[in-house]
């Protein structure tokens, strides 16, 4: 089973995956600025009183902030984590906090299992991207956790 995974290219290493996720998730938050948060809201039909409470628009504002924040996080630490041990953790990590993320994401969409909190089949968007991301992590776990032979930062065993 390790070989499985570990000779499969077609999966992302560890800097590959988290410059994909770091660059996802600061690309997304900076097109939701370009369009403006409230007209990018007002897709998911979020009622017109709500879109234009300052309260609404503050909290909106730090999450598109604090998602490029962790977004340039990931970055970084996708180009500096070098060592396999740390590396296992935190793709692990990042696996459950993205798992929270998504179930989020789906809980509030317009669909079957969801609440319809946001409106229409645009909805469901963010949480088919967390749901990626999430299984981004997952496999860079598994395939991490696979290769159990633990090294420490000067790469002896």
């Amino acid at each position: 089973m390790k070989k499985i995974f570990k000779n499969l290219s077609i999966f992302p290493n560890f800097k590959r995956t988290f410059l994909i996720v770091g660059y996802t998730f600061i690309l997304l938050s900076i097109s939701l600025f370009t369009k403006g948060l409230m007209v990018s809201m007002a897709q998911f039909e979020v009622p017109d009183f709500i879109l234009k409470s300052a309260h609404y628009y503050d909290a909106i504002l730090w999450v598109y902030v604090h998602m490029m924040v962790i977004g340039l996080l990931i970055l970084i630490i996708g180009y500096s984590v070098n060592d396999l041990n740390k590396q296992k953790w935190i793709a692990g990590l990042l696996f459950i906090v993205t798992g929270f993320y998504f179930y989020l994401d789906f809980r509030s969409a317009d669909w079957a299992f969801g609440n319809a909190l946001y409106k229409g089949e645009s909805s469901i968007i963010p949480a088919i991207i967390g749901l990626f991301v999430n299984l981004l992590f997952f496999q860079l776990a598994i395939r991490l956790f696979l290769n159990s032979q633990s090294k420490n930062e000067n790469g002896e065993i």
